[in-house]
């Protein structure tokens, strides 16, 4: 089983039937007809008694309207009000879940994705571009003499380094891109239905937003560059062999000098 399929099948539980509803349900359906019979007993009682009209289709409006109007209040706090209440309550279950499962898939200190948001994301595009046969590709980033930031300057300065390169590169990205801190000060972004030589423009640019950026930690403003290592999805393959000439790529581009977008060819089809 691969990790999507696995987080599908460990979030696919559906929330068990409430049994206490169906039965409050059932006892306030019972209760309005008791209602509505005694309603229509005491109505038939006293319309004799103040005059019914000697119209037989007036009599009978004049009946159906007194029955709703002495209805009314019951079917809404019996059945109307409850109803409600749990519409209510379900909107705010529905949403705490969704604001639990965004608080999963999110990095506390930058505000991206995490390592599983962004892996699981591109599992879902790898799957994607395999059954649509559309390009996609990816760039691993790592932010380049980072441990220097940390021993000058502190660890709250590296984060604030972090976190102001992970919005520049959020912000330099297409509608459908993805980025996500995928561990430390290394960053993966997804992009969707682009070839290598597109997704290798875009992270130049990327890479050029982060080396003009100041970053403020406080007590100075500093600059930090990024290296990147481009590739293309190749129909067939999996997850740890796409990461894997992703971090190739990287790694020459650290090698060749570090603040470059390094991009590396697919090698032959892989077998499914």
């Amino acid at each position: 089983m691969r990790y999507n399929d696995k987080l599908h099948a460990h979030n696919g539980d559906g929330l068990k039937p409430n049994t206490s509803n169906t039965a409050t349900a059932t006892k306030s359906v019972f209760a309005i007809v008791g209602i509505a019979f005694v309603v229509e007993l005491v109505i038939m009682a006293v319309l004799p008694a103040i005059g019914l009209p000697s119209d037989p289709i007036a009599a009978a409006l004049l009946d159906a309207a007194l029955l709703a109007i002495l209805l009314a209040a019951p079917v809404y706090w019996l059945v109307l009000r409850p109803l409600r209440r749990e519409y209510e309550k379900r909107r705010e279950a529905e949403q705490l879940g969704a604001d639990m499962t965004q608080l999963a898939i999110t990095d506390s200190l930058t505000r991206i994705m995490n390592r599983r948001g962004i892996t699981v994301s591109l599992l879902d595009a790898m799957a994607q571009a395999e059954r649509y046969n559309t390009p996609l590709s990816i760039a691993m980033g790592d932010v380049d003499r980072f441990k220097r930031v940390n021993d000058t300057h502190g660890h709250e300065a590296g984060d604030k380094v972090l976190a102001q390169i992970a919005s520049t590169l959020s912000e330099a990205l297409r509608m459908p891109d993805k980025v996500g801190r995928y561990g430390g000060e290394e960053f993966l972004v997804i992009f969707p239905h682009t070839t290598l030589t597109q997704a290798r423009k875009i992270s130049e640019r990327m890479r050029g937003e982060v080396q003009e950026s100041e970053i403020d930690i406080g007590t100075a403003q500093v600059k930090a560059t990024i290296s990147l290592g481009v590739t293309q999805f190749q129909k067939g393959e999996d997850l740890e062999q796409l990461l894997s000439r992703a971090d190739a790529a990287l790694y020459k581009a650290k090698s060749d000098g570090r603040n470059l977008v390094v991009a590396q060819k697919p090698t032959h089809a892989t077998a499914q």
